[in-house]
C-alpha cells in the first residue's frame, strides 16, 4: 500500500512544497588549502524563492556536520520528513522566500552528492576517492560555495547564516570574501576548537578505524565500518544534547521490561541514533569533516581581532544557554573579537534545555530573533506614536513622557559621530534616534532577551549580558560615552559599575529618579510607606533590586570619588520637576523629580 501523503507540507501558503535537487560541476583544477588538488568537483544543492532583478536577495544556509542541502521543502507528496529548517525558511517564515532567494549546497566532502570521499574519482575507473580523498578545511568548502555562488551569476549576499558547522563556514565567509555578505548569523558557533572537543572527535574516529569493515578506508559502497561510525555518532550525539534536557526525557526512569533489548530508555535512542545515521552518511566523510572542524582555528597567532580586521559584514551570534559542545563564551568570544576591531556585531543568548541542537528546535525567540534581524525596513515604531520634526516621538501618556525627558538631554549632549555605549538600552530606542539623527556608533547593553531582540529589529548593535561584565570586555577610552539611563538603581554595586564606566568612557551621562523629591518625602512622613505610581510601580514584595537614592546622595558618591584620586568633573548638569516636563534650578534636591549629570573624565 503506498504511503499516505503529507498534506501540512503541500499546498500551503507558508510551506515552500516540492522541490528538487540541482547539480552544479566544476570543470578544472580547484586548489585546496593543503597543497592538494581536486580535478574538478560537484556540488548538490537546492534553492527556493526567487533570484530579483538586481541579484542582491540572496540567502546562503550553511549546514552543520552531519547536515545536508536539503533545508526545506519535500521530495514527493508522499515524503513525510521536510528538510531540516523547513520551519524557519518559507513563504512567511524568518528567512522568507517571498523576500528572499535561499541557497544551500551539500558542503564539499560531504556524501548527499556533492565531491567526497564515497564519490567515484576521476582517474580510478569504477572506484571511489575513499580514503584518498584529499584533507579538506572549512576554507576549501566556502571557496566551492563561491564558486557555485558566481555560477548563479550573484554578484553578492544578503546574508550568509549558518549553525554549528554551518556557524563556522559563515565566520570563514566573512573573512575570506569582504563584504560579499552584508549581514550574517553565526548560530552555536566557535572561531576554534576547544581540545576536549577535539578529543571527542578523536575517540569517534578511532571507533571508526577500529572497525573491521574499516579496510583502511577502501570499503566498498554500500559496506564499512557500520559499528564505528555507529557509536562515533552516538558519541557525538550525546555532545549535542545537555545535561537538563536528558534528565526532563530520560531521567527518573524505572528499568525497562526484561524482554526489551534495552535497560534503559536513553540507551535505545542512542542506538536508534546512531542506526539512522550509518544508513545515510558515509565514514569517510566523517573523518574528513571531523578533522577539518578540529583544524579550523581563526584565532591563530595574532588573535581572532586581527582575523576580523577585514570584515565588512554586519553580523549576529546566537549561543544558547545550555550548549556545552560551543559554549556561550565561544560564541562571546567571536563577538568581542569582532567589537575590538571596530565590527557591527551583536550577541543575543537564548535559554534553552535541548543544549547545542537548540537551533534544530521550533523555537519562537530564536525564530524571533532570526526574523528581526533579517527585516529590511524597520518595524519598531510604537503604534501609539508619531514622531515630531525633531525626531523624538509625541506621546500620548504620562508615562511615556517621563521616559523620554533625559533623551533629550542626552541628545543635546552627544556629537555627531561620538561611539556611544548605551547600558540598560531597554528597547533601543535612543540609540536608533542617535544613528538617525548624529551617525553615532553606537553599542546597546541588556540582558533582557526582548528587549535585545527589539534592538535588533531596529538595527541597533546589542550586547545581551550583565553589565559589569560587559564592561570587563572594552579597554580603556572605548567610546566617547556611557550612558546610564534611569536604570543604575537597579544595578547591584552600582558605584563599582559606575566607576568601569568612567575607564571605558570620555564621558558618563547619568539619568535617576530623584527619591529625595518632595512628595516621596510628604508620602513616607504621611503614611509611613513607600510610593507606588508611574515612576515606582512596583508594591515592595513584587519589586525587583532596587538602590533608590537622592541627587544629594549622588553628589557626596562624586566627592568620595574625587578624594579617592579619580580624575573626574560635574559637567552640565539637568534637573526636572515632578512631570518631568518643566526644568527646576532651585532646591533639586527637594524640588526635582528627575535628574540628568554629565559626568567628563580629566585627561
Amino acid at each position: 500500500m503506498p504511503a499516505t501523503p503529507d498534506k501540512k507540507y503541500l499546498n500551503h501558503a507558508n510551506e515552500i512544497g516540492l522541490v528538487s535537487e540541482k547539480t552544479f560541476s566544476f570543470d578544472g583544477i580547484f586548489n585546496l588549502t593543503s597543497g592538494e588538488t581536486l580535478d574538478g568537483f560537484q556540488l548538490r544543492y537546492e534553492c527556493y524563492g526567487r533570484l530579483n532583478a538586481k541579484k542582491d536577495n540572496a540567502i546562503y544556509i550553511c549546514h552543520a556536520l552531519t547536515g545536508d542541502h536539503h533545508v526545506a521543502g519535500v521530495y514527493t507528496e508522499q515524503d513525510h520528513k521536510a528538510g531540516w529548517w523547513n520551519h524557519v525558511v518559507g513563504p512567511g517564515k524568518p528567512i522568507d522566500t517571498n523576500r528572499f532567494f535561499v541557497l544551500s549546497s551539500n558542503c564539499l566532502g560531504g556524501c548527499r552528492g556533492s565531491t567526497g570521499p564515497s564519490t567515484y574519482h576521476p582517474k580510478i575507473d569504477g572506484e571511489p576517492h575513499g580514503a584518498n580523498f584529499p584533507d579538506l578545511s572549512i576554507c576549501d568548502m566556502i571557496r566551492a560555495q563561491h564558486a557555485l555562488i558566481e555560477h548563479l551569476g550573484i554578484s553578492s549576499l544578503h546574508a550568509v547564516v549558518g549553525g554549528s558547522m554551518g556557524g563556522m563556514q559563515a565566520l570563514q565567509w566573512i573573512v575570506e570574501y569582504p563584504g560579499f555578505a552584508r549581514n550574517a548569523i553565526i548560530i552555536a558557533a566557535t572561531a576554534q576548537h576547544s581540545v576536549q572537543t577535539i578529543a571527542f572527535n578523536e575517540a569517534g574516529r578511532c571507533s571508526i578505524r577500529g572497525d573491521l569493515g574499516w579496510e583502511n578506508g577502501n570499503y566498498p559502497n554500500g559496506a564499512g565500518p557500520t559499528q564505528g561510525l555507529s557509536v562515533a555518532r552516538m558519541m557525538a550525539h550525546i555532545t549535542y544534547l545537555s545535561d537538563v534536557g536528558m534528565e526532563e526525557k530520560f531521567g527518573g526512569e524505572q528499568r525497562l521490561d526484561p524482554s526489551k533489548k534495552f535497560e534503559f530508555s536513553v540507551q535505545g535512542y542512542l542506538d536508534h541514533q546512531g542506526k539512522k545515521f550509518v544508513d545515510r552518511f558515509d565514514a569517510n566523510s566523517y573523518l574528513k569533516l571531523t578533522e577539518a572542524l578540529d583544524r579550523f582555528n581563526l584565532v591563530g597567532e595574532d588573535g581572532l581581532a586581527s582575523a576580523f580586521e577585514k570584515v565588512d559584514t554586519r553580523t549576529l551570534v546566537i549561543a544558547f544557554s545550555s550548549d556545552w559542545l560551543y559554549t556561550p563564551k565561544q560564541n562571546k568570544d567571536i563577538v568581542d573579537a569582532l567589537l575590538l576591531a571596530g565590527k557591527n556585531a551583536s550577541y543575543l543568548e537564548i535559554d534553552h534545555s535541548h543544549g547545542h541542537d537548540s537551533f534544530l528546535i521550533d523555537s519562537g525567540p530564536f525564530l524571533k530573533a532570526l526574523g528581526s534581524f533579517l527585516k529590511e525596513e524597520d518595524h519598531a515604531n510604537d503604534s501609539d506614536q508619531v514622531l515630531e520634526d525633531d525626531g523624538f516621538r509625541k506621546l500620548k501618556n504620562r508615562y511615556e513622557v517621563k521616559k523620554e525627558a533625559d533623551f533629550r538631554a542626552i541628545d543635546d549632549w552627544v556629537s555627531p559621530g561620538d561611539k556611544v555605549l548605551d547600558l540598560g538600552c531597554g528597547r533601543g530606542l535612543l540609540l536608533e534616534h542617535l544613528r538617525a539623527t548624529k551617525n553615532v556608533q553606537g553599542l546597546g547593553v541588556d540582558w533582557d532577551l526582548n528587549k535585545s531582540i527589539s534592538c535588533i529589529s531596529r538595527k541597533v548593535p546589542i550586547y545581551q549580558e550583565e553589565i559589569l561584565s560587559a564592561l570587563s570586555k572594552f579597554g580603556d577610552d572605548s567610546f566617547d560615552w556611557v550612558i546610564f539611563s534611569r536604570m543604575v538603581e537597579s544595578l547591584p554595586e552600582p558605584g563599582k559599575i559606575l566607576e568601569q564606566a568612567l575607564r571605558v568612557g570620555h564621558k558618563v551621562a547619568i539619568s535617576f529618579v530623584n527619591h529625595g523629591y518632595w512628595r516621596n518625602r510628604f508620602n513616607f512622613l504621611l503614611h509611613g510607606a513607600r510610593v507606588c505610581n508611574e515612576v515606582y510601580p512596583h508594591q515592595w514584595e513584587s519589586s525587583h533590586l532596587s538602590n533608590h537614592f537622592s541627587i544629594r546622595e549622588f553628589e557626596d558618591f562624586s566627592k568620595r570619588l574625587l578624594s579617592n584620586g579619580m580624575q573626574i568633573n560635574l559637567g552640565r548638569k539637568v534637573f526636572y520637576r515632578g512631570d518631568w516636563l518643566r526644568k527646576c534650578k532651585f532646591l533639586p534636591n527637594f524640588r526635582a523629580g528627575l535628574a540628568i549629570y554629565e559626568i567628563i573624565k580629566k585627561g
